[in-house]
């Protein structure tokens, strides 16, 4: 289950996006989670220039095959779009960040460095693509990071747009990961998702 939203105006955008996932297989006969996890994000931009902003954005997360209880990164940073047409833009971002989290029995938190990417394409008037990644080390022990990535394709499923079919690929590279836990975590999603 997903669900995503923006609103720009003036010099301003505002995005917002959560979504839910839970899976099961069945080898052998014995049932066993593969996916289980709920996540959001808030971001909002002020543009300065037609391509430079400033931004300010929150993640949380929580997954329990990652045996993440929660993880909060907080980021304020600027942003430019070297790309910015109607069908398509390309911005990169970078800021410091700040991240608190419990991974299995372990609570911390650290200051990170935050630079990321983001891509959308308009392949028609009813599909797009798009691409985001983001690098987090934490800045006193560089060896610490979390790298998020995700790419997708959506098609509208209806004509105002607010309903559309969605496939996704994420991963996520916890250079430290909970103790017994993989450091990479990747899920292919398929989701209806409903836009506010």
């Amino acid at each position: 289950m997903a669900g995503k939203t923006g609103r720009k105006w003036d010099h301003n955008e505002l995005s917002l996006g959560a979504d839910a996932v839970y899976g099961e297989s069945k080898v052998n006969g014995v049932t066993s989670r593969n996916a289980d996890s709920v996540d959001g994000f808030a971001q909002y931009n002020r543009l300065f220039t037609e391509r430079l902003y400033g931004y300010g954005r929150v993640d949380a997360l929580h997954d329990e095959i990652a045996d993440i209880k929660y993880r909060v990164a907080l980021s304020p940073g600027a942003g430019y779009y070297f790309i910015k047409e109607k069908k398509t833009d390309f911005s990169l971002e970078v800021g410091p960040g700040y991240v608190i989290e419990e991974l299995g029995t372990n609570e911390e938190s650290y200051a990170t460095l935050r630079v990321g990417d983001k891509f959308h394409q308009q392949i028609s008037g009813q599909a797009r693509i798009w691409e985001t990644a983001e690098w987090l080390p934490q800045v006193d022990k560089f060896k610490n990071y979390i790298v998020n990535a995700e790419i997708g394709i959506e098609a509208d499923l209806t004509a105002d747009k607010k309903l559309a079919l969605r496939a996704v690929l994420q991963d996520t590279y916890n250079n430290e990961p909970a103790a017994g836990r993989q450091k990479n975590d990747a899920k292919l999603i398929t989701a209806i998702a409903y836009k506010f």
